[in-house]
């Protein structure tokens, strides 16, 4: 349309022209008009009363059947690529129309360019050294680089080339609805100029596939590679198809650095590795796009840094591994209005560092049939969504844990996966809310909107200030489907920072008696707990002396009194302060014995925690001991605390 209105402005600039009496620029008008410029071209000589011969029975026939128009010296002559390619005369004040099937178009010789390559698309070089370039505006065609898009053909090199021509000028790419076949990669250049690769969309088919000769065992790397000179910016994929052919091509698009670039209406199917991997970069969009039905990934981060990155209306579904893998360090991904199904890994896993990260209002069915194989203890996770920290121990998980979570406004249809979320670090953050769940299949489940515990990297999870509300089960799958909040697992040896969680309809009730009505709970080799002079924010202190490990001072819980605390997931912690180095504190429960022993880096107040699952009856013991390496040491205590998990807790001090 912007040709079009171009053309229109120029006709009437020459026409405004010719009511005043000036001469109108002949060389101008062809190369205004375009494809169909010369025959108008001629009626415009004629009309205005030029001299004009033709070799031809009609101007249709000179100009499209073999024939050549001239007028006042201007011709346009009828030819091939080869004929032109095989040219010993030029003059400029012609045109040569190419007749060759698809790739039709003007051409004129430029006496004044000596060096520009043959590239069959803009430039023909002629054996005497012409050079003859094509008239056009608008969006170069992947045809006139020689793509044949028969679906047999080898179009890789006149593909390349192509983007080559595109990457110079920094113009639009155009791939007409064809098969386009390819035995190598197509490269761009990271340091060239941006272009945009559009094509005719879903509906009619701009399929770019790996050739025939292309095996599975010997893929290509990807249908477009970007390489890794800088990062390349400002680039646009739009309305293609790209085909791997069960696996002949490791990727569809690759690249290792890359921003401010847009992946468009794209479908990429049945790839091997992954169907769109993204690197390091920043403001990159992936908008309305189908990657299904790949062997690996649907897409997957190949590079730290892959910041503000938007994933919006884009269906992933039936991929065989991860739908989007955050392989990387990632500061701000957003995963919005999304169709996430039958990915048999999982649909997101988060790895490593993620903050923020937003997912909304996108559809779940189905995901993790197979599940993440977690390492330490290796361990088999099947979730919608996954965010873990790092598979490898002593990495990252306590170091960069992952932060400002928001799941919400979400409906998931509950199949093959266990829960909503599994995060083994959220170190500020995560907030799960307003998710609407629906059962897919029978029989009846119990299914967690949140899995967390020991974190599968050996550190124990980190994570901290859970808010989960507003979700529910869909009043006619209530009967086929219990939602549960929240499932901890590896109770005995988490450390999951649970004393900040909020979840919506746990009572703030307390449960845990003043310490001046503890007992001892577990015998071990003495100690004295007695009040001390010490306040701590205006609240009772009692200090735990003796021997250098304690014997443990508690309270104990019979359920027969507690009946709302039955089969409930309770969260015990202490406020301590060592008197002395090498002094620290374990918390205690019948159930799960000792928590892990831990001398305090100082001697300041911090907290010591551990969470347990209630028994359906009988009693349970929760207690403090104190660790130290001598008795000589004491541990001052206040606050204990026994609530429900997602209960209400004040927080008088960071742990």
């Amino acid at each position: 349309m912007e040709d079009n209105r171009n053309l229109e402005e120029e006709m009437a600039s020459t026409g405004e022209e010719h009511r005043q009496g000036r001469a109108m620029d002949r060389r101008l008008l062809l190369k205004t008009l375009g494809m169909a410029g010369a025959a108008i071209a001629a009626g415009g000589l004629i009309r205005q009363g030029a001299e004009v011969s033709a070799q031809g029975s009609t101007v249709t026939g000179a100009v499209y059947g073999g024939g050549t128009l001239c007028a006042s010296g201007n011709c346009v002559i009828n030819t091939t690529i080869a004929e032109l390619r095989g040219a010993t005369a030029a003059d400029p004040d012609h045109v040569h129309f190419v007749r060759d099937a698809g790739q039709e178009g003007h051409f004129r010789y430029d006496p004044a360019d000596t060096t520009s390559a043959d590239n069959t698309g803009t430039v023909l070089v002629a054996g005497s050294g012409y050079r003859f370039k094509r008239l056009y505006s608008g969006a170069l065609n992947v045809k006139w680089f020689g793509a044949k898009g028969d679906g047999s053909s080898d179009d890789a090199a006149a593909i390349q080339a192509a983007v080559d021509a595109a990457q110079n000028r920094g113009d639009t790419l155009y791939f007409p609805t064809a098969d386009y076949m390819i035995t190598v990669p197509i490269v761009i250049g990271a340091s060239k100029r941006s272009i945009r690769i559009v094509g005719d969309g879903f509906q009619k088919g701009s399929w770019i596939r790996a050739h025939s000769s292309v095996t599975p065992t010997s893929p290509i790397k990807a249908a477009f590679v970007f390489d890794d000179t800088r990062v390349a910016e400002r680039f646009e994929f739009s309305d293609i198809v790209i085909q791997g052919e069960t696996g002949k091509l490791e990727y569809g698009i690759y690249t290792k650095k890359i921003s401010h670039s847009l992946f468009r209406r794209i479908r990429i199917v049945q790839t091997k590795i992954a169907a769109l991997a993204i690197g390091y970069g920043w403001c990159n969009d992936i908008e309305t796009c189908e990657f299904s039905f790949n062997f690996g990934d649907a897409i997957l981060f190949t590079a730290d840094n892959v910041n503000m990155l938007n994933i919006i209306n884009t269906k992933l579904f039936a991929n065989e591994g991860i739908a989007i893998n955050m392989a990387y360090y990632t500061l701000g991904t957003r995963i919005s209005g999304c169709s996430i199904e039958d990915n048999k890994v999982c649909g997101v896993f988060a790895k490593m560092l993620n903050s923020p990260l937003n997912i909304t209002e996108n559809y779940f069915e189905n995901n993790g049939e197979v599940g993440y194989q977690l390492q330490n203890p290796n361990r088999l996770v099947r979730s919608c969504i996954i965010v873990n920290g790092n598979t490898t121990a002593n990495i990252i998980a306590n170091t960069y844990p992952s932060g400002a979570i928001r799941i919400a406004n979400n409906l998931i249809s509950v199949s093959a996966d266990e829960s909503f979320v599994t995060c083994y670090s959220a170190g500020s953050s995560m907030e799960i809310a307003n998710n609407t769940f629906v059962r897919y299949k029978t029989p009846a489940v119990s299914y967690a909107a949140l899995r967390t515990g020991t974190s599968k990297t050996g550190l124990g999870a980190k994570v901290n200030h859970v808010r989960i509300y507003g979700n529910g089960v869909w009043e006619n799958h209530k009967s086929a489907l219990q939602l549960r909040p929240i499932w901890v697992e590896d109770m005995a040896q988490s450390t999951t920072l649970l004393h900040y969680a909020w979840i919506q309809g746990v009572p703030g009730a307390q449960y845990a008696p003043d310490p001046s009505l503890f007992t001892v709970v577990s015998a071990a080799g003495g100690g004295i707990l007695s009040p001390s002079a010490v306040k701590f924010n205006g609240h009772d202190v009692y200090e735990l002396a003796g021997s250098a490990n304690t014997d443990v001072f508690g309270f104990t819980i019979d359920l027969a009194d507690y009946p709302r605390l039955a089969g409930k997931y309770v969260y015990i912690a202490f406020y301590a302060k060592a008197q002395a180095a090498s002094t620290g504190a374990a918390a205690y429960s019948s159930q799960l014995g000792m928590s892990t022993t831990a001398y305090a880096p100082d001697t300041s107040w911090r907290l010591i925690s551990y969470t347990d699952l209630m028994p359906a009856s009988g009693t349970v013991s929760f207690g403090l001991r104190k660790i130290s390496v001598s008795a000589a040491s004491s541990l001052l205590i206040s606050l204990p605390v026994l609530k429900e998990i997602g209960a209400p807790t004040d927080s008088l001090v960071e742990n």
